[in-house]
C-alpha cells in the first residue's frame, strides 16, 4: 500500500504518514494508494490519473478548498465548479475523515465518507500524567492567531480568571494577559515536558482533522477542550467544569479507535 501526500499539507507531525501507517512512497499508479489531502487541481489530477484503488484521507482545510471551488489562477478569480469533481470523487474513491463536521461538509457536496481519528505518533510513548488543576494549553502554526482562536482564548481567560492558559508556537509577538502565558516557539520536547501535568489542551479550529495536540492530551488522560465535538472531550463553554479525575475512559477509547483504517489493518 502506498501514500501520496499533498505538497500543500504542512509538516510538524510526530512521524511521517508512511512511518505511522506502514505505507510505501508513491511510485506505482496501479497499486492501492492513500491520497493524503486534496487541496486543489494538482492533487485531484494525481487521484484522477491513478489506476489502482483510491483512498482519500481528507485533512480539514482541503474540504474548505473544495467547497470554494478549485482555483485556476493565482488569485482565485477563476474557479472550477465543484459539483462534477465531487461526483467523480464519490464514485471512484473511498473517502475517510476524522470527525462529524468533516463528514457533514463532504456529505453536503455529495461525497460519502467514513469517520476515524488518526494519530501519527507512537501511542506507547505517551503515558498517563493527569493531575487536577486549572492549567490549559494551546498551540499555533504560522502565527495564524485568528484561525487557531487565540483571541478567543483571551476572551475565555477573562471570563475565567481562576484558570491559566499557556500558549505555544508563535514566532511574532502576541499579547497575553494576567492568566495567559505566552511561551512562543519552544522545542517539542520542552513543550511535551511542560504540558504533561496540565489539565488539557484547548483547540478552537472549527474545521480540521483530529489534531495531534488533542490526541496527545487525551492519551495523557487529560480533558481536551475542543470546539469540534469528540468522545471524551469537553466543549469550551464547560471549561470550568473539567473533572478532577483523570480521563481514563478517554485514553482507552482512543487506544482502540485511532488509525483503524483499511490501509493500516489490511496492509
Amino acid at each position: 500500500m502506498q501514500a501520496k501526500i499533498s505538497l500543500t499539507l504542512g509538516g510538524g507531525f510526530e512521524r511521517t504518514f508512511e512511518e505511522a501507517w506502514g505505507l510505501d512512497e508513491y511510485i506505482d499508479i496501479s497499486e492501492p494508494t492513500v491520497f493524503i489531502g486534496c487541496y486543489g487541481l494538482p492533487d485531484f489530477y494525481n487521484i484522477w490519473r491513478h489506476k489502482g484503488k483510491k483512498y482519500i484521507f481528507w485533512c480539514g482545510s482541503d474540504i474548505r478548498h473544495l467547497q470554494n471551488g478549485y482555483w485556476l489562477d493565482e488569485n482565485g478569480d477563476i474557479r472550477i465548479d465543484n459539483k462534477d469533481i465531487a461526483k467523480w470523487i464519490n464514485k471512484y474513491c473511498e473517502n475517510w475523515v476524522e470527525n462529524k463536521p468533516e463528514h457533514d461538509a463532504l456529505k453536503n457536496l455529495g461525497i460519502k465518507s467514513n469517520i476515524c481519528p488518526s494519530y501519527l505518533g507512537d501511542v506507547n510513548e505517551i503515558k498517563p500524567s493527569y493531575k487536577p488543576g486549572n492549567r490549559f494549553y494551546a498551540s499555533v502554526s504560522g502565527n495564524d492567531f485568528e484561525l487557531y482562536g487565540w483571541n478567543e482564548i483571551i476572551k475565555i481567560a477573562k471570563r475565567h480568571p481562576l484558570l491559566e492558559f499557556h500558549l505555544y508556537g508563535n514566532t511574532v509577538r502576541f499579547e497575553g494577559g494576567k492568566n495567559v502565558i505566552v511561551h512562543s516557539r519552544v522545542s517539542k520536547e520542552q513543550m511535551n515536558e511542560e504540558i504533561k501535568d496540565m489539565q488539557g489542551c484547548i483547540r478552537l479550529i472549527p474545521m480540521e482533522g483530529f489534531s495531534e495536540i488533542v490526541a496527545k492530551s487525551v492519551l495523557m488522560e487529560q480533558w481536551p477542550i475542543s470546539i469540534i465535538p469528540y468522545p471524551y472531550t469537553i466543549s469550551p463553554e464547560f471549561i470550568a467544569s473539567v473533572p478532577k479525575e483523570p480521563n481514563k475512559a478517554g485514553r482507552e477509547y482512543y487506544l482502540k479507535t485511532l488509525n483503524n483504517y483499511p490501509w493500516v489493518y489490511e496492509n
